[in-house]
């Protein structure tokens, strides 16, 4: 039996020596350099994807005003004219808003317009325009028409 209690305290002392006196648990130096880190990703990649988001929404946009154009040329080749009371896509996200300025010549030009509702006001590009002859255009200034339209 005595051999058996010294067994159990030769055992006792063998874990006791092998685990070092350690610290388990974070330090508030390494929390605070973990939060510096995730604070510097942050800052960079939520305007990035903001970015993303609006030239997305900017292409759905280009999508319904190329369905508007669409729609309009298949009138003028069956009627022989434009009619801006017809044709207006939906949009189920609602980002933009697509309608058509008033045609100089009623019947022979359009215009359409999408423009820009909610948090896609703060897009670069502002409104978007396409008229009969395939012109694109945009309301802001200082950005290219072709970086708008996504190189179209």
């Amino acid at each position: 039996m005595r051999t058996c209690c010294l067994a159990g305290t030769a055992l006792k002392e063998m874990t006791q020596k092998s685990v070092p006196n350690s610290h388990h648990g974070v330090t508030l130096i390494e929390l605070l350099i973990v939060l510096a880190v995730m604070a510097i990703l942050l800052a960079t990649a939520v305007p990035s994807y903001q970015r993303y988001t609006l030239r997305v929404h900017r292409t759905e946009a280009i999508r319904m005003l190329l369905l508007a154009s669409m729609c309009q040329e298949r009138l003028y080749a069956s009627k022989g004219s434009y009619d801006t009371q017809q044709c207006h896509p939906g949009s189920e996200h609602q980002r933009y808003e697509v309608s058509y300025q008033p045609p100089d010549t009623p019947g022979r030009t359009y215009v359409a317009i999408a423009i820009p509702k909610g948090a896609q006001l703060a897009d670069p590009c502002g409104s978007l325009s396409l008229d009969q002859n395939g012109a694109r255009g945009i309301s802001a200034s200082g950005t290219s028409v072709m970086k708008c339209w996504n190189g179209r």
